[in-house]
């Protein structure tokens, strides 16, 4: 009896470990090999400069070219109109919008500074909407949305644009 329950819930676990294993396995851009960046949409509703959605989308094709160069992610990574894609390049379109512009208010880095380690903390904010697009059929093959802060001593909404392309960036590897 204790030997028929034990070998169960062996079973049991090693389904388990083998259907997170087939999820987690799962690569959906591994077919791409050239990569374009579409400057990002600022709706009129955000209170963010019209720049941002240039600003986001220059700081992404820095981002996957230290990427592609570091892990050989994409042979080609460049901003939509600034470079022909040459025939025979599977090309994954990088396309969104802006959804969170903060500034850093003097306010709440006092506030902070009363919590323990809060100092630390940056104050600026930024979001935006990712779709990552199959360029010759137009389909989304992966949406998702990342939001940012600036961090104690770059306490600015740049450097939160920067750590939010680093992070579109790091979403791109573990999906290759």
């Amino acid at each position: 009896m204790k030997t028929r329950r034990f070998v169960g819930i062996l079973v049991v676990v090693a389904m388990v470990f083998a259907f997170s294993s087939m999820a987690v396995g799962k690569k959906l851009l591994k077919d791409y090999n050239a990569c374009e960046v579409q400057g990002f949409v600022v709706p009129p509703n955000t209170p963010a400069p019209d720049m941002s959605g240039e600003d986001i989308a220059d700081k992404i094709v820095y981002q996957l070219r230290r990427y592609a160069q570091k892990y050989g992610e994409f042979d080609i990574v460049v901003r939509e109109g600034s470079k022909e894609i040459p025939a025979g390049h599977k090309t994954l379109l990088i396309k969104g919008e802006v959804t969170e512009y903060t500034r850093p208010t003097v306010g709440r880095r006092i506030g902070r500074s009363f919590i323990p380690g809060g100092e630390y903390t940056g104050t600026a904010y930024f979001a935006a909407h990712y779709q990552f697009v199959d360029k010759a059929t137009g389909e989304v093959v992966y949406e998702t949305d990342l939001r940012t802060s600036s961090t104690g001593s770059d306490d600015t909404v740049d450097y939160a644009i920067l750590r939010n392309a680093e992070y579109a960036a790091k979403v791109i590897y573990k999906l290759k």
